[in-house]
């Protein structure tokens, strides 16, 4: 059995020593291409949302390497078509004839009992498993924020993801919790070496779609883009801060703080796009990013509701919708005009 699973930005990794750390033969998937997104959107059902046709085209990449098992959440998206990708996916890869078996998630528990099932692991060595991999996202997400901080102040443009690019890389080598500590505390000292010019720079909030936020690789890098134009990105959602909403059920705290804008939820992450974005306006930031599916109904519906909070304050806003049609280039004018904004409305703050 040789077991495979989406490619998610740099969780990937955390996923990947997952895998290895329960004794599995994992083919992990490489990183979105364009014409990765090209092979899932040729056999997706066309309205379908994008990132079914990104996973797509990652299993693609990955059974042609040997996989033939399939791991596919499907109990952590909410009122989210999310519910329905692996079921969709396996119909539509068996189609195209590609027999593969999926492991479907499809309760929030079966993540830690099928995973013990697949991989004849002890209860202990799952709790030493799930423990490991935690704090491996912990540090993924401690790396970016560091990341999103630097970028725009470093003085040697690029010194920042070049050390990323080989932290990712040596990080698929750990194996104990003792080297992943020892890990974090080298990367974090080699981001603490990059040169950087100490000074105020504007701030842009990203938020959006889980996974379109989280994904560089489908939203066109866009914290690097960002970061190298000199604006400091911040992003609140995640996939800890996902599960921790889970655990704590933050989701009704929110409610409350948005009722005034919408008084129900909309599925997937809609509320938490407002929640964030007020946060933003309150924090003083200079500017805001919706990055979305194309057709993503919860984003969708809530992006007048970002556009009326944008009327209200005054805080620059862009939504960007993504999918197999959208071309870089576009982003990028975007992307670049929409800074100039963003840094006018942040000196206008200055003087006043």
């Amino acid at each position: 059995m040789k077991i495979t699973f989406p490619y998610w930005g740099n969780y990937t990794v955390a996923f990947e020593l997952l895998a290895k750390k329960l004794g599995l033969e994992v083919i992990p998937p490489p990183k979105t291409t364009p014409k990765t997104i090209e092979k899932g959107a040729k056999i997706a059902p066309e309205m379908y949302c994008f990132p079914l046709k990104v996973n797509l085209g990652n299993f693609l990449e990955t059974i042609e390497k040997g996989a033939d098992t399939i791991l596919m959440p499907t109990a952590l998206g909410g009122s989210c078509r999310l519910r329905y990708y692996a079921f969709v996916q396996d119909k539509v890869l068996k189609e195209n004839g590609k027999n593969v078996n999926f492991v479907i998630f499809d309760q929030s528990l079966d993540i830690f009992s099928k995973l013990k099932k697949l991989s004849g692991a002890s209860f202990f060595k799952m709790l030493q498993t799930t423990i490991f991999t935690l704090k491996a996202l912990s540090i993924i997400e401690k790396i970016e924020r560091k990341a999103q901080y630097l970028r725009p102040r470093e003085i040697e443009k690029g010194d920042t993801d070049r050390v990323l690019i080989s932290a990712f890389r040596r990080m698929r080598e750990v194996e104990k919790f003792s080297e992943l500590l020892k890990f974090e505390r080298e990367v974090m000292k080699e981001l603490d070496q990059i040169k950087i010019e100490k000074k105020k720079v504007p701030r842009v909030g990203i938020v959006g779609e889980i996974y379109t936020v989280c994904d560089h690789a489908v939203n066109f890098e866009i914290e690097k883009k960002l970061g190298n134009l000199g604006v400091e990105v911040h992003r609140e959602m995640s996939l800890l801060y996902h599960l921790k909403k889970k655990i704590f059920f933050k989701d009704f705290f929110i409610q409350r703080k948005i009722k005034p804008y919408l008084g129900s939820t909309v599925g997937g992450h809609g509320r938490d796009a407002i929640y964030e974005m007020l946060k933003y306006v309150k924090g003083g930031f200079d500017g805001v990013i919706q990055l979305l599916p194309t057709m993503c109904m919860p984003e969708v519906t809530v992006r007048p509701i970002l556009e009326k909070i944008h009327q209200e304050t005054g805080i620059p806003f862009l939504s960007l919708s993504l999918d197999e049609q959208v071309a870089e280039a576009g982003i990028d004018t975007r992307i670049e005009a929409f800074v100039d904004v963003v840094k006018n409305y942040y000196q206008r703050k200055q003087k006043t």
